[in-house]
C-alpha cells in the first residue's frame, strides 16, 4: 500500500468534509461512492497485521518486559500492521492510571494502533452505558485511536446488528478509529451489511477454524464482505502453525494466536490473552513476507 496514495485520499476526504461546511449529509451521493471506492482500494491491499489482545497490566510502564518485548518487535518488522487493545478494568475504569498513559505513549511512538476494551455483553447493556465507556476513554487516555467492542451481540436479527451498528457509529464519531467487534464465533452477513464494526472477530477458539468457516459461504454468511473486515484469535496453542496461518491469510486481515490457555471453570486457565504470545516473533516473521 502506498503511503503517499494513502495521504493523497485522506485529503481529499478531508477536504470533501470541508467543502460541505457541516453539511455531510448534503454530500453528493456520487462523491460518497467515490471516496468508498478509494478506500475500499486502499484496505484490499493492506498486509495482513497483529490484533494483539494485551490484557497485561504495565507495571512500571518503561520497564516493562511484556511491552518492551511488544515495540521492539513492532521496530523490527515495522511493515506488519500492530493493533493493541489496552483494558484497565474491562474497560477505561473510573480515573486514569499512570502506568497506562506512559505505556499508551509508548505504544503510539513505536507506530501501534491502540484500541481501547468496552463490553457490550451481548446487547445486555444499555447503549447509553457503553457510549458513556467510549467517552470515557476519550477523556481519560486521549491517545487512544479505536475502540474493541467485546461479546458483541450475533444472533441474525435486525435488532441486534442495528444495536451494534448504532454503537460503531457513536464511537466514529466520537474520533475513534477503528472500530473491531468480536462475538468471537461465526457472523451473520447482515452484521457486515450494517457497518456494525470496521472488524468482526469471526473466530476466538483453541484451535484454527476449518477453511469452510473461514470462506463464510453458509446461507446468510459473510463471504461477500471483505478479508480487510475480518479477523481471528486463537488461543491454547503450544505451537504456530504456518499452513493454517497462510490459509486464514487468504479470508482474514487480522490475527493473533497464542499459547495462553482458556480452559472453562479453570481460575488458574481463565484469561488466555494475559500474556504477550510466545509466538510473536514468528508471527510477525510469517506476516512480513508476500
Amino acid at each position: 500500500m502506498s503511503v503517499r496514495l494513502l495521504f493523497t485520499i485522506m485529503t481529499l476526504a478531508l477536504l470533501a468534509a470541508f467543502s460541505g461546511a457541516g453539511r455531510a449529509a448534503d454530500q453528493p451521493p456520487a462523491a460518497e461512492r467515490r471516496l468508498g471506492a478509494q478506500e475500499f482500494h486502499l484496505r484490499a491491499q493492506q498486509r495482513t497485521g497483529l490484533l494483539i489482545p494485551m490484557y497485561v497490566y504495565p507495571a512500571n510502564a518503561d520497564r516493562n518486559p511484556a511491552f518492551n518485548r511488544l515495540i521492539a518487535l513492532k521496530r523490527a518488522y515495522e511493515t506488519v500492521p500492530f493493533w493493541v487493545i489496552v483494558n484497565p478494568a474491562s474497560g477505561p475504569g473510573e480515573k486514569v492510571d499512570p502506568n497506562y498513559t506512559r505505556v499508551i505513549d509508548r505504544l503510539v511512538g513505536a507506530g501501534c494502533v491502540v484500541v481501547g476494551y468496552v463490553s457490550t455483553s451481548y446487547a445486555k447493556r444499555p447503549e447509553a452505558d457503553v457510549r458513556k465507556e467510549v467517552d470515557r476513554w476519550r477523556t481519560l487516555y486521549p491517545r487512544i485511536h479505536g475502540i474493541f467492542f467485546d461479546e458483541m451481540v450475533y444472533e441474525d436479527t435486525e435488532a441486534g446488528a442495528r444495536y451494534q451498528a448504532a454503537l460503531s457509529r457513536y464511537a466514529h464519531e466520537a474520533g475513534c478509529w477503528p472500530t473491531i467487534a468480536n462475538p468471537g464465533a461465526d457472523t451473520p452477513g447482515r452484521y457486515f451489511a450494517a457497518h456494525a464494526a470496521d472488524v468482526i472477530v469471526v473466530h476466538e477458539g483453541n484451535a484454527w477454524p476449518a477453511e469452510a468457516r473461514l470462506k463464510g459461504d453458509a446461507p446468510g454468511g459473510y463471504a461477500d464482505y471483505p478479508p480487510f473486515t475480518r479477523a481471528v484469535l486463537v488461543h491454547s496453542t503450544p505451537q504456530l502453525d504456518p499452513a493454517a496461518l497462510r490459509t486464514a491469510r487468504q479470508y482474514v486481515r487480522w490475527v493473533y494466536v497464542t499459547e495462553g490457555p482458556y480452559r472453562p471453570g479453570d481460575p488458574a486457565a481463565a484469561n488466555p490473552w494475559d500474556r504477550l504470545s510466545k509466538h510473536m516473533e514468528e508471527l510477525c516473521r510469517q506476516l512480513a513476507q508476500p
